[in-house]
């Protein structure tokens, strides 16, 4: 079993961003000036000086990165993908994995297909549309053939594991499933294994082509809510989120689970975000022991896979990677999950280089 968490690349400056944000801008400008909004807020989220305010170009710091996570027993991550028909953004941090063979987790890519918008605003504010066709589906295929062909590239019995952001808003997804599939039979693979992200909706996979879905976290409850009725910004309780997603009812298809630190995207959105309250290792602890459970026991053994929201998403409060406030409490309970993909690595000593080792902060 392992845990993989997803991971988000926009800790770099893009011309895109560029052009509607200023000059320079990466996620870092929009933790840096979050404040706090009610009494007893944990913002800004500053991060522990073990990782600083780094920039994902610097590529020593990358494979520190994720040899900081591999060594806690974090062994893989999702990395977020975003190809708008042949447009690519972001993928220069996914590009320097492919090339750094220090690096030894284990990975895989959630295709964002939806529109590209001012994130302080929401959809409303799109400023990159995608656009669907098969010839689209089929190019996207070849963009992403060589993270397939990578030996630490995350596959299902076989199959490379793809996972599509809210799949039920693809307006063509029967399609492009049908292409996905076809354009990796012709490139030597068996098939694929799509899953579906469940970011908004749950929906049978099979009905548009998917093999499976990946829960997201948090899910929204109205009933978990501490703050008061049009009161801003909204609060739900951490406590009682995280009952709730560990009482769903099993549904009728495969369900990869997926737990989360926290939430707040007040950083992103102000007192129209949503802030989680009550966050703490302890509670974390007991979703992962619980989904851990869950996973032996209900999903085949090619699907022992727990997603965890997120790896860095500082914008939106929820990250494992460590902070001031609780260090590396969250990431070291990790450890427990040692696999055979991180004992076979170390005991062959591949992809290993001293100087990258997580007491070596040499980006500083």
């Amino acid at each position: 079993m392992q845990c993989v968490a997803f991971y988000l690349p926009q800790f770099h400056p893009i011309p895109e961003n560029d052009a509607i944000y200023g000059k320079g801008f990466t996620e870092w400008d929009i933790v840096r000036q979050s404040k706090p909004l009610f009494p007893g807020h944990y913002q800004p989220h500053i991060p522990h000086k073990m990782v600083g305010w780094y920039n994902l170009l610097n590529e020593k710091f990358l494979a520190y990165q994720h040899d900081l996570a591999f060594s806690n027993g974090l062994t893989a991550f999702c990395y977020y993908y975003y190809n708008f028909a042949g447009h690519t953004l972001l993928e220069k941090p996914l590009q320097s994995v492919l090339r750094n063979r220090t690096i030894k987790n284990r990975f895989c890519l959630c295709w964002v297909h939806t529109d590209w918008y001012d994130n302080r605003i929401g959809p409303s504010a799109t400023f990159i549309r995608q656009t669907y066709s098969r010839a689209n589906a089929r190019a996207l295929f070849h963009a992403l053939s060589p993270y397939f062909e990578d030996q630490r590239y995350i596959t299902i019995d076989g199959r490379p594991l793809l996972l599509i952001w809210a799949a039920e808003r693809h307006p063509m997804m029967q399609l492009y499933a049908e292409t996905l599939r076809e354009e990796s039979q012709k490139h030597g693979f068996s098939d694929m294994c799509l899953a579906g992200v469940e970011a908004y909706a749950g929906m049978l996979p099979a009905h548009v082509g998917l093999d499976c879905m990946v829960e997201f976290a948090p899910n929204w409850r109205r009933e978990n809510h501490v703050s008061q009725e049009g009161e801003l910004p909204v609060r739900i309780d951490y406590g009682k989120t995280v009952s709730f997603m560990l009482h769903k009812e099993i549904p009728p298809y495969a369900r990869m689970r997926c737990a989360f630190p926290g939430w707040d995207n007040t950083a992103r959105r102000g007192i129209h975000g949503i802030a989680c309250t009550g966050a703490n290792p302890r509670l974390f602890k007991s979703m992962l022991d619980f989904l851990r459970s869950y996973t032996e026991k209900i999903l085949p053994p090619a699907m022992q896979y727990i997603f965890v929201n997120a790896w860095n998403e500082w914008g939106e409060g929820c990250h494992i990677e460590p902070d001031e406030r609780f260090g590396d409490s969250y990431l070291r309970l990790f450890r427990p999950f040692q696999t055979m993909w991180q004992d076979s690595v170390l005991r062959h000593n591949l992809c290993f280089d001293p100087l990258y080792s997580s007491s070596s902060p040499l980006w500083q």
